[in-house]
C-alpha cells in the first residue's frame, strides 16, 4: 500500500543523481562535438598556405604603413604644440588682466565687509553677554537687585525678568550673525584665493607669451608651422590609405589563386555544424533519451 510512496522517493532520488549526471554528459557531448567539427586542421592548411604572402605583406605593406603611422604621430605632435603656442600668443592679456583684477579686489571688499560684520558681531556678543552677567549680578540680592525676593515679569522701575529675556536674545542672535559671518568669510576666503589663482595663471600665460616671442615665434610662423603640419598629415594618411588597399588587394589575389576562400567557408560550416550540434544537447528528444538512459543505468546499478 506504500508503493506510491516507495516510487516517489525513488524518483527523486534519481532526479537528484541525474544533475552530476547532466553535467558530465554536457561535457563530453560538447567534447565529442569539438572533436568532430574540429577547424583546426583546416587553419593550419590556410597558415601554410599563406605564409609566404603574408610575409611579402609584412616586408612591403605593414612596414611601410608602421613607419608613415610613426611619422603621422610626431607631425601630430608637432602640430598639437603649434595650436598650443598659437593660442598663447592670440590671447588678449591685458583685457584678462584687467577682469581678474577686477574680480579679485572686488572680492577682496566683499571679504573686509565680511570681516568688519564679523567684528561687529563678536561686539554684539560681548555686549550681551556683559548686560545679563549683570543682569544675574543684581539678581543675586545686591543694592540694585531684588533683595532676594521672586522677580516680576514686568517692572516699570526694578529689575523684571523681559531684560534677562532680551539680553538673551541679543546673545544668542550675535551668536548665530557669528556663526553665519564665519561661514561667509571662509567662502568669500576661498574665492579671493581663486581670484588670486586666476590673475597668476594669466600672468603665467603672458610670461609663456614674452618667452615665445624673444625665442622669435610670432602668430604668422605659428600658423604656417600648422599648416604645413595639416598638409602633411593629409598626404601621409593619403599614402597609409594607399599602401593598405594595396595590401588588401594582393590578400585577396593571394587567397583566390591558392585556395584559401574555399577553406575559410569550409571553417565556417564546421563553425556552424558544431554550433548546432551543441544546441542539440538541450533540445527535447535528447533529453528523454539521455533521461531515459541515466534511470536505467541507476536502477540497474542497484539491481533493480
Amino acid at each position: 500500500m506504500f508503493r506510491w510512496l516507495i516510487n516517489l522517493v525513488q524518483d527523486a532520488r534519481i532526479a537528484f543523481a541525474y544533475l552530476s549526471y547532466e553535467r558530465e554528459c554536457k561535457k563530453q557531448w560538447v567534447a565529442d562535438a569539438e572533436r568532430t567539427y574540429s577547424a583546426a586542421q583546416v587553419e593550419q592548411d590556410i597558415k601554410a598556405r599563406m605564409a609566404e604572402p603574408m610575409g611579402h605583406v609584412s616586408y612591403e605593406f605593414d612596414a611601410p604603413i608602421s613607419d608613415l603611422e610613426s611619422k603621422r604621430n610626431n607631425v601630430r605632435r608637432v602640430v598639437s604644440e603649434a595650436k598650443g603656442k598659437l593660442a598663447i600668443l592670440e590671447r588678449d592679456y591685458k583685457s584678462e588682466l584687467d577682469s581678474a583684477y577686477q574680480t579679485m579686489n572686488a572680492t577682496r571688499d566683499e571679504l573686509a565687509e565680511c570681516r568688519g560684520k564679523l567684528a561687529s558681531a563678536y561686539d554684539d556678543l560681548s555686549s550681551a553677554k556683559r548686560s545679563l552677567d549683570s543682569w544675574y549680578s543684581r539678581a543675586e540680592g545686591n543694592w540694585f537687585g531684588n533683595a532676594g525676593e521672586k522677580l516680576p515679569k514686568h517692572s516699570f522701575f526694578g529689575q523684571d525678568l523681559s531684560d534677562r529675556d532680551r539680553y538673551k536674545s541679543e546673545r544668542d542672535s550675535a551668536a548665530y550673525a557669528i556663526g553665519r559671518y564665519k561661514s561667509a568669510r571662509s567662502s568669500i576666503e576661498h574665492r579671493v584665493d581663486e581670484a588670486r589663482a586666476t590673475v597668476k595663471r594669466i600672468k603665467d600665460a603672458r610670461q609663456e607669451m614674452f618667452d615665445l616671442k624673444k625665442a622669435g615665434f610670432d602668430k604668422r610662423i605659428v600658423t604656417s608651422a600648422i599648416n604645413s603640419g595639416t598638409n602633411d598629415l593629409r598626404a601621409i594618411g593619403e599614402e597609409i590609405a594607399q599602401l593598405a588597399k594595396s595590401r588588401d588587394d594582393y590578400v585577396h589575389q593571394a587567397k583566390l589563386s591558392l585556395g584559401v576562400y574555399a577553406l575559410e567557408k569550409e571553417i565556417e560550416r564546421l563553425t556552424r555544424e558544431k554550433g548546432a550540434r551543441i544546441k542539440a544537447f538541450d533540445s527535447e528528444p535528447v533529453i528523454l533519451d539521455r533521461k531515459a538512459k541515466h534511470r536505467e543505468e541507476w536502477l540497474a546499478a542497484r539491481g533493480k
